[in-house]
């Protein structure tokens, strides 16, 4: 990672040190409204992470798995920061959820930035690194609210004949899950090119195309719809720009 070997223990040491955190956080506590089950994956997913830390620039394949953890821990500490979910309603008031939204993220987004590093060889490769992990929360939020709105819908939902129950319920989950496969996505290395295009304008498409399942359309939709559509086009474009031009040397 670095040459200079110091640097690099002192940064695993640290970040460990905060996936350990978070999970004594996570198998300690047992606030109102907690899943149980989700619970003990999250802390599963940190303690692998943290052991991952330790060899990710000595295999390609754990480096991979690594990306994957971080990325999916991110999009669970961003539902567990909007809708107390798995862990529950943090006891403390707002200003220790912020601490633990800050403790459960950290070793999410500095593991991306800091294992990917190597990668950097001028400021795009910077920039694309920053819009994948925008995109990331981006994601992991569309991904979060597909799911609120299914639990919210629950009236709507038995008002359908049961096939159509069916096809909904499923079909929004699997929209959730595609969506947690397309931020894992975007951090590695074979996906370029046609495929990048090909699934980011299916997710465009999904972001659009469910709109109007979260009531009425209103200007503060429109604008983070747009917003969402700028982050992944511009990190698409710059992932294929970025990998072309790597290429090429």
């Amino acid at each position: 990672m670095f040459k200079n070997k110091t640097f690099d223990i002192t940064v695993k040491v640290v970040l460990t040190l905060l996936a350990v955190a978070s999970v004594g956080v996570i198998f300690f506590t047992d606030w109102n409204g907690r899943s149980e089950a989700i619970s003990i994956v999250y802390g599963i997913l940190f303690l692998l992470a943290a052991i991952a830390f330790w060899f990710s620039d000595k295999n390609r394949i754990i480096k991979i798995i690594l990306d994957c953890l971080l990325v999916i821990n991110l999009i669970i500490t961003i539902s567990q920061t909007m809708s107390d979910m798995p862990l529950g309603m943090i006891d403390g008031g707002p200003v220790a959820a912020s601490l633990l939204a800050v403790l459960f993220a950290a070793p999410s987004v500095l593991g991306l930035i800091y294992f990917n590093l190597s990668s950097f060889q001028d400021g795009w490769d910077v920039i694309l690194v920053l819009l994948r992990i925008v995109l990331s929360f981006v994601v992991g939020y569309t991904s979060l609210i597909l799911v609120l709105m299914l639990a919210v819908s629950g009236t709507m939902i038995w008002l359908m004949p049961q096939w159509a129950q069916i096809v909904f319920v499923y079909g929004i989950l699997l929209l959730a899950f595609l969506d947690i496969v397309y931020a894992i996505i975007n951090w590695l290395k074979f996906y370029r090119g046609k495929l990048t295009w090909i699934t980011t304008s299916l997710f465009v498409i999904q972001i659009v195309g469910t709109l109007p399942l979260f009531g009425p359309i209103n200007f503060e939709k429109v604008l983070w719809t747009l917003f969402i559509v700028v982050v992944v086009i511009a990190t698409a474009y710059m992932n294929n720009r970025v990998k072309e031009r790597k290429s090429k040397k």
